[in-house]
């Protein structure tokens, strides 16, 4: 049976008042209410790059097993409110899309009567520092147009926009790219628009087949990246010598975000094959662990 652990420092719920977004490309002026979301604020041990992160103690953890409502943990959001700027998106947004069953949260990308639609959804928890990994099964259809990511976007992001806000992808897999995974790293200083995204691959044949967890160990020093095991390290990103708010975006909580992009400049680079419809990212669980000294 899934237990939902909650040991941790500091928790506090985040009480915002609604805002415009702001230092977003976008021409939509409508303004979106902020989540309220629990914050699980961690210290990171004082001799960081010693840290036994197979020993860390588990904080906080969702196993989709239907013992814990969706409503609980998850927010739907209708469009892309991180980053606005994405209209050559195909997809509609549709809560229908995503559901927990046989102990997976599953987020469907369908074509219906003309329409493409897919599932979005951002977490009711932020979380810094500590060891975070979610377990994943991308969409089978090694066919051109899907973009499957679960990534942490900073719990700012209403206040001060993207990518200053800072964005980190834990997973990303293109369709059209099959056996393989992607992972990037957003701040002001490193970002896709100026051509500096900190950015890694991963050949990993199974993606399609398997559940694989992708995880990140993130301290006030580095957030290093792994596949299936902590020790498995595939890309470290260091604190720069001299942290700003634009290089280093890290210092704060960070929110959950999983998405089904289909079409647009990314997913439909090489254009979308409607055989692959319907299609389906599995998630097996989500687990966030605290370093212990």
């Amino acid at each position: 049976m899934k237990k939902n652990k909650f040991y941790f420092n500091e928790i506090m719920a985040a009480f915002i008042l609604s805002l415009f977004l702001s230092g977003c490309s976008s021409n939509d002026d409508s303004s979106e209410p902020v989540i309220e979301r629990n914050l699980l604020i961690m210290e990171t041990p004082i001799n960081s790059d010693n840290i036994d992160w197979n020993k860390a103690e588990l904080v906080w953890n969702e196993e989709f097993n239907g013992t814990t409502s969706l409503d609980n943990i998850w927010a739907f959001e209708a469009k892309n409110m991180a980053n606005p700027d994405v209209a050559d998106q195909l997809q509609d947004y549709r809560e229908e899309n995503v559901m927990m069953s046989g102990g997976t949260l599953k987020i469907y990308a369908k074509k219906e009567a003309g329409v493409y639609t897919s599932s979005r959804l951002t977490s009711k928890y932020a979380f810094q520092y500590g060891r975070i990994e979610i377990s994943v099964k991308s969409p089978g259809q090694e066919k051109k147009g899907i973009w499957a990511k679960m990534a942490l976007i900073g719990n700012n992001n209403n206040i001060v926009g993207w990518p200053k806000s800072g964005e980190i992808d834990v997973l990303e897999y293109f369709s059209y790219i099959p056996n393989e995974t992607f992972l990037n790293v957003h701040s002001s200083a490193n970002n896709a628009l100026k051509g500096t995204l900190l950015s890694a691959n991963n050949p990993l044949e199974s993606a399609e087949e398997e559940f694989h967890a992708y995880g990140i160990l993130w301290t006030d020093k580095y957030i290093k990246f792994y596949i299936d095991n902590p020790e498995n390290i595939i890309y470290t990103f260091n604190q720069p010598s001299s942290p700003t708010e634009e290089n280093w975006p890290f210092d704060q909580p960070f929110f959950l975000l999983t998405d089904l992009v289909i079409g647009g400049k990314f997913a439909g680079a090489e254009g979308v094959d409607d055989s692959l419809f319907p299609a389906v990212m599995e998630i097996e669980y989500i687990r966030v662990y605290h370093a212990v000294e």
